[in-house]
């Protein structure tokens, strides 16, 4: 049977079975160790020592039955705790990483009928490397954050964070062994290494979080560059880099570029509107949003989260730009940039009741949501939040209008951002010491599915949806004019509105160890009751009389318009009758007047004919054309008088081939008995001739 919170039924699968029973029982902070790209889900085996990859895909068409798995090896596994599993965007390697150590992995090719690796083989054996340089510092030096490079051309570029306050480098090119490019400081070495990882408060300068902001073009170009064109080496991903205090850095600079070039470290950046406690003194993660201009999120262990908007600072005191922060190893210029927080959104860690009840503290780790920029996700100790930000949308309609209508299309903060608690692992009741956190999180696109791993060993899978969100529909060429920009809200957004709330209720997965007296459930019953008829119930009803209203109004102005209508129907028959009389009145005016028309041609005729008053080439003209109509008057009796004459030779040639047929000779039979011995005695006689001409010619010649 199938869970609400477990749809694909991934807890009955044989992987996540074997998973449960090798998760390390001391865990206390969040991690994750589970990454899904392309449907395919990698999740850490800490007691084999090996990935685990799941076909997420295949288990959504295979519900009932169980699906095959395989199993990554590393040639030289981590010996230390790994906390996190990181892949790059061509999914070739992986990345281990804990506090203690990193390993890079290289992933072996796809191929087969469901692009499994190796063609489907159960155990698989992957090329490691272990990463070295941390311990040569300190024996106490520490990994705070690793991630992929996104400007590298082959994507095998690695910068990792480490407690010391400084930057390694690293390239990892498949089949050769990672080297280290180069290293560089962001802040003073510790005096002292903590041998655990210290509070987020006591951090003081201590960087703990960094991330890429939006690619820029170099302003120095190099003279064997051309300027038109923009080249992949001109082109730097600065690094916003988070200490403890909430002061945020920048880093510059040309880095992935082999060489002695050292990046320039900037800051502290200038936050707006200036505030007492820098916007919190216990800040743990920052994330930047890819958007222009860049939107920076920067999460506070209290459960506050600043959105601010990175733009360049406007100086108006030259001096301070030549100022410049120098120590034993490292030196901090003036920043051009500044950061401009517009809105805070604070998050309920752990279910409390009442506004008396002690607020629960710890790191807020943040993840991206590559499917929609308008939203971004929070795991954390209590469980896990997702924050929607109208203004990622407000940003776009922004930069892609036009240079005339940029007015119309300001960002304003009228739809603030929210938070939704998606799921919950911590109550009031829930002991200071007592361990909940989320041990994997990752996201399914398309549609987009929450799949996490709690510290129970439950996974937890939720389809998420954005109900702020409505998906843009690019017009093949536009319909209306741009400068024009409807103001009217639609109503499905006028009753969103309505339904959004300041708190939500989450899915509560406390575990098995909680043992909850009776009265602990009575509480959150009534907690959950509390919510549901204060943000939920009261908005719904207000949603249903507001629906109500507008079933009304469109009701009253269907009635208006089905009368409009049928007035309609009534002029339009009158208007057919009306033009068909029109119709029958045009056709008798026109044949009137065709036929006042050729009067008034003749009348002028005979006019002309009649005048009395005529020229005399007129007059010369008349009487020629009276003789040639006498001629031709004559001509027609004579051709009449031709046709006679030719009638009668006729008759008479006809007559005469008559009588000419009649005159033929007839002989009678005597006649014709005469003529026949008349000839036969003729040639009798010639007969006789002949034979006598022979006789002589014989006795001549003798």
């Amino acid at each position: 049977m199938n869970s609400c919170t477990d749809p694909l039924r991934l807890n009955e699968k044989r992987l996540f079975k074997e998973l449960k029973e090798s998760l390390p029982k001391g865990a206390k902070e969040t991690r994750n160790i589970i990454e899904i790209r392309e449907d395919i889900l990698y999740v850490w085996n800490a007691e084999k020592c090996c990935i685990l990859k799941l076909d997420v895909a295949a288990t959504r068409a295979k519900a009932d039955q169980d699906v095959s798995y395989q199993s990554l090896h590393p040639t030289d596994p981590p010996i230390f705790e790994v906390s996190h599993l990181l892949i790059n965007e061509t999914v070739t390697q992986l990345v281990l990483w804990g506090n203690l150590g990193v390993v890079v992995l290289e992933l072996p090719k796809r191929w087969g009928k469901e692009s499994t690796f190796l063609e489907g083989r159960d155990a698989i054996s992957c090329i490691s490397h272990n990463l070295d340089g941390f311990g040569s510092q300190s024996a106490t030096t520490e990994i705070r954050k690793a991630r992929w490079h996104p400007g590298s051309t082959n994507d095998s570029h690695l910068v990792v964070l480490t407690s010391q306050n400084i930057f390694h480098l690293y390239e990892c090119e498949i089949g050769e062994t990672p080297r280290l490019l180069k290293t560089w400081k962001v802040g003073p070495t510790p005096s002292i290494s903590p041998s655990k990882i210290p509070s987020f408060a006591s951090l003081g300068d201590t960087a703990v979080d960094f991330d890429f902001s939006t690619p820029i073009v170099r302003s120095e170009l190099d003279r064997d560059i051309e300027v038109n064109r923009v080249n992949w080496n001109q082109i730097e991903w600065p690094i916003l880099v988070l200490r403890g205090n909430g002061d945020v850095l920048i880093v510059r600079g040309d880095i992935l570029t082999a060489g002695f070039s050292t990046p320039v470290v900037l800051g502290t950046l200038s936050m707006y509107p200036p505030a007492v406690d820098n916007y919190g003194v216990d800040s743990c993660s920052i994330m930047c949003i890819q958007t222009t201009p860049p939107i920076v999120v920067i999460a506070a262990c209290t459960g506050k989260i600043y959105h601010a908007i990175l733009l360049p600072e406007d100086f108006e005191d030259e001096e301070k730009k030549t100022w410049s922060q120098y120590g034993s190893t490292y030196s901090l210029h003036t920043p051009d940039d500044a950061l401009y927080v517009y809105e805070c959104v604070e998050m309920e860690l752990g279910l409390l009741y009442t506004d008396d009840d002690k607020k629960y503290t710890c790191p807020i780790h943040l993840h991206s949501d590559k499917g929609n920029k308008s939203r971004y996700f929070c795991s954390h100790n209590a469980g896990i939040h997702v924050v929607n930000l109208p203004m990622v949308s407000q940003l776009d309609e922004y930069i892609s209008a036009g240079e005339e209508n940029l007015d119309l299309y300001l960002p304003t903060l009228t739809n603030q951002s929210n938070s939704q608690y998606l799921v919950c692992t911590r109550t009031k009741h829930t002991g200071i010491e007592q361990p909940t956190p989320i041990l994997g999180f990752g996201l399914l696109q398309e549609p987009c599915v929450l799949i996490s791993l709690l510290h129970t060993g439950v996974v937890v899978d939720l389809s998420v949806v954005d109900f702020h969100y409505l998906p843009k529909i690019e017009l093949p060429r536009p319909v209306t004019n741009p400068s024009r920009k409807i103001t009217k809200e639609p109503f499905d957004l006028y009753i969103k509105q309505f339904l959004r709330h300041e708190s939500s209720q989450p899915i509560t997965m406390l575990g098995l160890r909680q043992n909850l007296t009776a009265r602990e459930c009575l509480e959150v019953l009534y907690r959950a009751t509390t919510i549901f008829r204060s943000q939920h119930f009261s908005r719904h009803d207000k949603v249903r009389e507001e629906i109500g209203r507008k079933v009304r109004t469109l009701k009253a102005l269907k009635n208006h318009q089905l009368k409009e209508l049928e007035y309609l129907i009534e002029m339009k028959k009158e208007l057919q009758q009306t033009a068909e009389k029109l119709a029958e009145r045009y056709e008798d005016i026109k044949d009137n007047q065709e036929d006042l028309a050729r009067r008034a041609e003749e009348v002028l005729r005979l006019v002309n004919l009649k005048e009395p008053s005529m020229t005399p080439v007129e007059r010369a003209e008349a009487e020629e054309m009276r003789l040639m109509d006498d001629k031709v008057k004559e001509l027609a009796v004579r051709l009449e008088q031709l046709k006679k004459k030719a009638d009668k030779q006729n008759l008479h040639a006809d007559d005469r081939q008559r009588n000419g047929e009649k005159k033929e000779i007839v002989f009678k039979k005597k006649q014709v008995e005469t003529i026949k011995t008349n000839l036969s005695q003729m040639g009798k006689d010639i007969s006789d001739l002949v034979s006598r001409a022979k006789s002589l010619e014989e006795e001549v010649e003798l």
